[in-house]
């Protein structure tokens, strides 16, 4: 999808903090001051500076605030915009015979708090990857955009608001039904996801996303059975007036026209003490998809707009409230698959295919400091609605229908998701820290399907089917350093489950209407944990192991036809534990940070949302799943201006003890997962004058992968590569923006799936969007 470039121009230069960092070492001063101006601050490790540890009080900038920090020290700052600062190692002072290079700094580490605890992503005992605001701004509009910059994060491509989020190799199949996401989905502290497709919120005023790679039930339970994506939007500053807004067109020789325009306004209401900020945007993406039968073009059009309220309370020194409010919709005229043999972007269709994805979060969170720690309350509500229409023409034998006569399959499903939870924090500054939590979550889920003919509207068939679920849980974390070298972490979480299910099915046959009751229960505990050994033996050497392990319970199955049953009734809960060695390395001097992950995944009673032969959704226990892979990532400041980046997974998932109603032998792999994917980007950037230029080229590469288990394994998607670049030039608070997506104009099949009721009868593809140019303009104020 073709989007407009934003970026948020400083609002002021330099911003002046009420500061109280007490005497410690200069790596946790550097985090609290992070914290307390909300910055970010990177470079080389804090420890490679040799500084001596100092208080720091009162009020100023965060500038001045480093330098006093550094005084004396190895090390000096030089600050790269409002809101980040670097930190690199003071030039040697060699004989003038030697002619020394200019200085490679080092790149940027940000602070990430997706472990709940601060700290950089170098030092951080497991694999962690971030997609910074810079990249956000430049290539992204969704996460979709920017998804292979992480190594083993992908997503399929049904449509915007109806994808799957993958991480590291871990699939569970590509179709969305019953089960829970494998991939838990946060918008700061709160959840967003539970069994639906990733809202696919435009990530607008967005700091950074954080992913966190691997099992975790333990931090954050049930749901997050392959890791955590975590959105973190920027704070509202008590400071300070500002904002932006922007302004975007996309022009496509194959697709209609795009246009994106978004604004962000932060209102000081009481200076130092509370603050809003305000988030709008209105996307169109042109379509690009054509309707041979009705000589229609652009029929796959979508429109997504949304807003972001933002509430900060700084009640004093030690306590602080932030509420948020957000909301998305999205609108998608038709789906983006095509059928046949008809050509690239054309298919034939008899039922158009519309999809409406609504998304409402209302959150609120209080954290102070304690004489124990930091105690922190996140409260939140979600409300996320879903409808989307499939032609299902192909069931029309199995009712008497002539054959020319048209169905209709119409889908609502409607969540409402509570959360609360209470967590109180150690200080990281001692030897022996911990976490301590309790959770609970309510979930309300009504779905409803209806099958109907197209001519006369009349039901063929329908549900209701109401779930609840409660879950409550209490968790917890200890790390002890062992040496100066050595640390070890343990988490536990225990977990509770009910799930609750009424439903109500009515369906009408040439013999007449027939209908079928059901009220059902279960309930489930699980105690899940996750161990990590840290080994640090300088300031630019990590090395870790760690043991993890992620759940999901189970659940129903109840959608069928008249005449058919849905097998199994029920499924059960599935389990993944995984072993994983990592590194993350440094070379200051060079320029140079890599990480390396290596781990082994077993993934017992997998569950997988498949299609019944009539095309409707079940979940079944497919069978055992086991993935071995290697993660990398890599950046490399070769010159001053000039930083490459590199991302890849290698990896071998399979399936073992397959089920043989649905896999008559062991897979080769698993659902939509590539041995290989890799991603190159380069970032060049120069001053002329007062102005800013910076280009940049991404290069994204996916391997072969096949689209399901068993039969449907033999139809393969990826294979190819696209290419974005991008050029802006930002002169005050101006900036002029270019870009061209898809710059290879790939025509690969990016996704062998859009409607499961002609599946088995026509091949099906989804290609990349076409080469489209955008030309973006914003201000900042």
């Amino acid at each position: 999808m073709g989007l407009g470039l934003a970026m948020a121009l400083p609002a002021q230069a330099a911003q002046s903090y009420d500061l109280n960092i007490p005497t410690e070492p200069l790596s946790q001063a550097v985090i609290d001051l992070a914290r307390q101006t909300n910055s970010s601050i990177g470079g080389v490790d804090p420890m490679q500076c040799r500084a001596r540890p100092r208080a720091i009080q009162g009020r100023m900038t965060p500038l001045t605030a480093m330098k006093r920090l550094l005084a004396a020290s190895h090390c000096r700052v030089r600050q790269a915009d409002s809101t980040t600062f670097v930190l690199s190692l003071r030039p040697l002072h060699l004989p003038r015979i030697w002619h020394t290079a200019p200085e490679a700094e080092a790149p940027t580490e940000i602070v990430v708090t997706i472990n709940r605890r601060l700290q950089t992503v170098a030092t951080a005992a497991s694999a962690i990857s971030v997609i910074d605001a810079g990249m956000l701004e430049r290539y992204g509009g969704d996460l979709s955009d920017v998804a292979a910059q992480a190594a083993g994060l992908t997503m399929t491509n049904l449509g915007a608001g109806r994808d799957k989020i993958l991480l590291r190799g871990l699939s569970d199949g590509v179709f969305t039904g019953r089960t829970q996401s494998s991939v838990g989905l946060y918008l700061d502290d709160f959840p967003i996801t539970y069994n639906a497709p990733d809202p696919d919120l435009l990530l607008v005023d967005v700091a950074r996303v954080e992913i966190l790679k691997g099992p975790q039930g333990a931090l954050y339970g049930e749901g997050s059975i392959s890791g955590v994506v975590r959105f973190v939007t920027r704070r509202p500053d008590l400071k300070a007036f500002g904002g932006f807004v922007d302004a975007g067109l996309g022009v496509s020789g194959q697709a209609d026209m795009s246009s994106r325009a978004e604004g962000v306004v932060n209102l000081p209401l009481l200076k130092d003490r509370l603050a809003v900020r305000l988030v709008a945007y209105n996307d169109q993406a042109g379509g690009y998809i054509r309707d041979a039968a009705a000589m229609r073009n652009h029929i796959n059009g979508v429109q997504r707009f949304g807003s972001r309220i933002s509430g900060l309370w700084k009640i004093n020194d030690k306590w602080l409230v932030s509420l948020q409010q957000a909301t998305q919709h999205i609108n998608a005229k038709d789906s983006q698959y095509v059928s046949g043999h008809l050509g690239t972007y054309t298919r034939d269709e008899a039922v158009r295919e519309p999809h409406d994805n609504d998304f409402s979060q209302t959150a609120f969170s209080i954290r102070g400091r304690t004489q124990l720690g930091t105690l922190k309350l996140s409260l939140a509500h979600l409300h996320h609605h879903l409808d989307s229409r499939y032609d299902a023409s192909p069931l029309a034998g199995q009712y008497g229908l002539p054959v020319a006569s048209g169905l209709i399959y119409d889908q609502g499903q409607a969540v409402e998701l509570t959360t609360r939870e209470l967590t109180l924090t150690s200080p990281s500054d001692q030897r022996l820290r911990w976490l301590a939590g309790v959770f609970s979550a309510q979930s309300t889920e009504r779905l409803t399907p209806l099958l109907s003919e197209a001519a006369s509207q009349t039901a063929l068939y329908t549900e209701r089917r109401h779930d609840r679920i409660t879950t409550l849980a209490a968790f917890g974390e200890l790390s002890y350093d062992l040496t100066p070298h050595w640390n070890a972490t343990i988490g536990l979480r225990q977990t509770g489950t009910r799930h609750d299910l009424d439903s109500y099915l009515e369906t009408e046959t040439v013999d007449g209407d027939h209908s079928e009751s059901l009220n059902l229960h279960q309930s489930s505990t699980r105690l899940s944990h996750q161990v990590t050994l840290r080994y640090r033996p300088s300031e630019n050497a990590t090395f870790y192991v760690q043991s993890g392990e992620g759940y999901r319970s189970g659940g129903f199955n109840t959608t069928h036809l008249y005449g058919t049953t849905a097998i199994p009734a029920s499924y059960r809960g599935d389990e993944l534990n995984s072993y994983e060695v990592g590194a993350k390395l440094g070379l200051p001097t060079a320029g140079l940070h890599f990480n390396l992950a290596i781990f082994k995944a077993y993934w017992r009673d997998l569950q997988s949302d498949q299609l019944q032969a009539d095309g409707l959704p079940v979940t079944v226990n497919i069978g055992n799943g086991v993935n071995t892979g290697l993660e990398a990532e890599a950046v490399w400041t070769a010159t001053p201006n000039l930083t490459l980046k590199a991302a890849g997974l290698f990896n071998a998932p399979r399936l073992t003890r397959p089920n043989p109603d649905y896999v008559t032998s062991e897979d080769s792999g698993l659902p939509y997962i590539a041995g290989q994917s890799l991603s190159l980007s380069a970032d060049w950037r120069r001053t002329l004058g007062t102005a800013v230029w910076r280009s940049g080229a991404n290069l994204s590469w996916r391997g072969r992968s096949h689209l399901n288990f068993g039969p449907l394994q033999s139809i393969e998607m990826g294979g190819y590569a696209t290419l974005d670049l991008d050029s802006q030039i930002e002169m005050g608070h101006l900036r002029y923006a270019v870009r061209l997506d898809n710059a290879l104009e790939a025509r690969g099949n990016s996704f062998a799936y859009g409607n499961p009721f002609s599946l088995g009868i026509t091949p099906q593809q989804t290609p990349p969007r076409p080469r489209t140019l955008w030309i973006s303009v914003s201000r900042s104020f």
